[in-house]
């Protein structure tokens, strides 16, 4: 038999997770959905807008099986039906962030080929946004049928199967820009239907929303509440932004589900109000960073023995492969915990840089398969290398992970580190390689690394050391704005003579920055070095 170690056998019947919101919609359809502030809509009405928004894509846009939909805009009523009118008409969604500078929703539109640009605010992206592409503004799309369109929803389509893309999320890329990561409604179908029945969380909850729309986290978010018969709480923006404001929102709405990665858990402990005073809290889930039971974390826990801590594993490119659950009622709270089981239908080999199986108890490179597996990335040049044939299984495909691994005696994963470069920052991907092509196309910066540092406190942070002339600190912070998400964006600057290299000639990254380096100034050191 192959080798590795394969979560649950489990055949769902889904072809796509529409089918599990349909039976919430037929069985209890005046059920609240999603709730954001000023609004609210039952499952009925959040149907009734999907399926004019599927109408309006298939009829006017002529949108079907294979297109894809980005969708710029801020999480709520009107996003949730537009997602979901989306699958119903057969395409994929691709969220992109409103912040983002116009700049880079252009990148990501142009390396996505969506068919259609879906807007918050018409002014979003520039006059540099192709024209032959359709655009239309989110309110219009999501307006209430009228008598006059109220047949709308008979013209949709050719329903999507298991294998079509379902949505697009893009990260950062090693080439310096942006890569999508293209997702099928197998995939989504098999993680949703393993979040309602197989991962403990149950049905009927109170969710909150915080995730980034561009986080693969918001996935689940949305589909597993949708799915189970749950109700999407949606806060305000400034909300989402402000840890006090937002555990203040989690007491007041009596929250059931957090997702927090580590980051935000650990700022929240600190807080004078926190999980403590949540008393309608029954799990935290926590993903995109390594999870740690800090001492705070681990007291609440024994206090709150109902609250389960769950660490979850799986890049974008398989969204969902490995869960742990963790309570003072289990008693198996440990600082470090594994990133556990694999879920359904899933299976991770440990490899050795030849590609051969290590024995359990060693470590080695995790690859996945099952059905998880992306369909791959929009740069056919990146898919090839990142998503590989299974030597196992004939016909089947894995995803090189780069991350290390090793199996525990209790059949958990137990993560490593990663092989390569990738830093985490707030549960996002950063390629340093990026954020370096940006820094090098500065006047006076001959030479630039980004790399990460670990605080006391355990959080990530994102630094950059720059050799020549470079421009000060400031001005380099607003410029990179202009073209990068904020989490992309160092928080420290360093100049430094040179960058330190390793024996064979290349840049020694666990160096950085370099001895004798110094913090940037606040000011170039010459006026003609500024940008």
């Amino acid at each position: 038999r192959p080798p590795g170690h394969a979560g649950p056998v489990v055949e769902t019947g889904l072809s796509t997770v529409l089918e599990l919101i349909e039976r919430v919609v037929s069985s209890d359809p005046q059920a609240l959905a999603v709730r954001e502030p000023g609004r609210r809509v039952t499952y009925a009405e959040l149907d009734r807008l999907a399926d004019t928004v599927a109408g309006r894509l298939v009829g006017e846009f002529g949108i079907g099986r294979g297109d894809i939909v980005l969708i710029a805009a801020q999480a709520g009523v009107d996003f949730t039906a537009a997602v979901l009118g989306t699958l119903r008409a057969g395409a994929a969604y691709l969220p992109v962030d409103t912040t983002y500078p116009p700049e880079r929703i252009e990148q990501i539109l142009r390396a996505s080929s969506a068919r259609l640009l879906v807007l918050a605010d018409p002014e979003v992206v520039g006059s540099a946004t192709p024209r032959a592409r359709g655009r239309t503004g989110l309110a219009e799309l999501v307006a209430a049928a009228g008598p006059s369109d109220a047949s709308a929803p008979a013209a949709v389509r050719d329903p999507p199967a298991p294998e079509d893309p379902a949505y697009v999320i893009f990260s950062s890329g090693s080439t310096g820009a942006p890569k999508g990561i293209v997702q099928t409604h197998r995939c989504l179908a098999n993680f949703i239907a393993w979040q309602v029945d197989g991962s403990g969380l149950g049905r009927g909850r109170r969710v909150l929303q915080v995730a980034p729309l561009t986080f693969d986290v918001s996935v689940q978010e949305m589909f597993y509440t949708l799915a189970s018969g749950g109700c999407l709480y949606v806060p305000e923006p400034h909300v989402r932004r402000d840890p006090r404001d937002l555990i203040d929102y989690v007491v007041e709405e009596r929250i059931e589900v957090v997702d927090f990665p580590q980051s935000l858990i650990d700022v929240v402990m600190t807080l004078p109000t926190n999980f403590e005073h949540a008393p309608d809290l029954r799990h935290i889930i926590s993903a995109g960073e390594t999870v740690r039971v800090t001492e705070p974390l681990e007291e609440l826990l024994t206090r709150r023995p109902e609250i389960t801590l769950h660490n979850h594993y799986g890049p974008a490119e398989n969204h969902m492969v490995a869960s742990h659950s963790m309570s003072g009622a289990a008693d198996n709270l440990e600082p470090r915990p594994p990133v556990g089981s694999l879920v359904w239908n899933t299976y991770v080999y440990l490899l050795d840089e030849k590609g051969a199986p290590v024995p359990d108890g060693e470590v080695g490179e995790i690859y996945i398969g099952g059905v998880g597996v992306a369909l791959g990335y929009t740069d056919p040049e990146l898919s090839s290398t990142a998503f590989v044939p299974d030597p196992y299984r004939p016909g089947g495909r894995l995803y090189r992970t780069r991350d290390r691994g090793v199996w525990r005696a209790d059949d958990t994963l137990q993560l490593l580190g990663r092989m390569d470069d990738l830093i985490k920052i707030r549960g996002n991907a950063v390629e340093p390689r990026e954020v370096e092509a940006r820094l090098t196309d500065f006047p006076g910066v001959r030479d630039a690394a980004a790399f990460a540092v670990v605080r006391a406190d355990g959080a990530v942070e994102l630094h950059a050391a720059l050799t020549g002339d470079p421009p000060s600190a400031p001005e380099l912070r607003r410029a990179l704005l202009d073209v990068l998400p904020d989490y992309m964006v160092p928080v420290r600057w360093w100049l430094a003579d040179g960058l330190p290299v390793s024996p064979n000639g290349k840049l020694d990254r666990k160096a950085l920055p370099g001895p004798g380096a110094q913090p940037l100034s606040l000011v170039p050191h010459h006026s003609n070095a500024s940008r």
